[in-house]
């Protein structure tokens, strides 16, 4: 890893245990106020009146409690996936089939107007593309995403040599072609199917402010459910305590 890498990872390590620390504190502090405040009876009218209507918001409290663990499955989940690429900067196949991430607007469009191609299964920049692994035969025009270093590049095959087993491609909205690959550098063939723009989501939470900023708006989320269930906990025992609930 570069210097820069290496001191972008250790600011953000310490950005994230501040935001734990102030995190954590600054729920610690709002419950333990509102646990004052209850004792000295300043919410028992409040908790009443809440307990005699709670049939009326009980579907509105469950609706919210599910929107509440689907946003936060999903932070969790976007997290997971940046995590997995970046660590392993491995791309998962299920059934012969692969999804990319495009990062470059290198297909968007043609570079000049006078081209032997049409601009069938061009993509941009932050789209998600499907390809498959299992095919056999090269046709020149179609894409295709080939292995350069650590990278997949996936660009229009303009040219293919089957005696030597070289290629060509060109990205259409590049001015020259790439330098020449071996069939074996040839790992996917896109098959026209695509989500437009989602993959930004997956390009940002690849990055390390991305993880980052996920890492605190999961943090954020966790404790303010906590407080929100200790809070329930304490608003329960308050109700028992001046005689309006019972214990079971």
């Amino acid at each position: 890893m570069s210097a820069i890498t290496i001191i972008t990872i250790c600011v953000i390590a310490i950005l994230t245990v501040v935001i734990f620390a102030l995190t954590g504190l600054g729920y610690h502090s709002v419950y333990a106020y509102y646990k004052l405040e209850l004792s000295q009876g300043l919410h028992d009218n409040e908790l009443i009146k809440e307990h005699r209507s709670k049939r009326k918001h009980k579907v509105s409290g469950i609706i919210g409690t599910i929107v509440s663990y689907t946003a936060l499955t999903l932070l969790v989940s976007l997290f997971t996936v940046g995590v997995i690429y970046k660590v392993n900067n491995k791309i998962p196949t299920f059934n012969n089939q692969t999804a990319l991430v495009i990062c470059s607007d290198s297909m968007k469009e043609f570079y000049s107007a006078e081209t032997d191609f049409d601009n069938k299964y061009q993509f941009e920049l932050g789209d998600i593309i499907f390809c498959r692994t299992d095919f056999t035969d090269l046709v020149i025009g179609d894409v295709y995403g080939y292995k350069y270093k650590s990278i997949i590049i996936t660009h229009r095959l303009i040219s293919y040599n089957e005696d030597t087993g070289v290629a060509v491609f060109k990205g259409d909205a590049n001015p020259s072609a790439d330098s020449a690959v071996l069939r074996e550098q040839i790992i996917y063939h896109y098959t026209g199917d695509k989500i437009k723009g989602f993959g930004a989501f997956i390009l940002y939470a690849q990055s390390y402010f991305g993880l980052w900023s996920i890492i605190d708006i999961t943090t954020v989320a966790i404790g303010s459910e906590w407080t929100l269930l200790a809070i329930d906990n304490a608003n329960k025992k308050r109700l028992q305590y001046i005689g309006v609930i019972h214990e079971k």
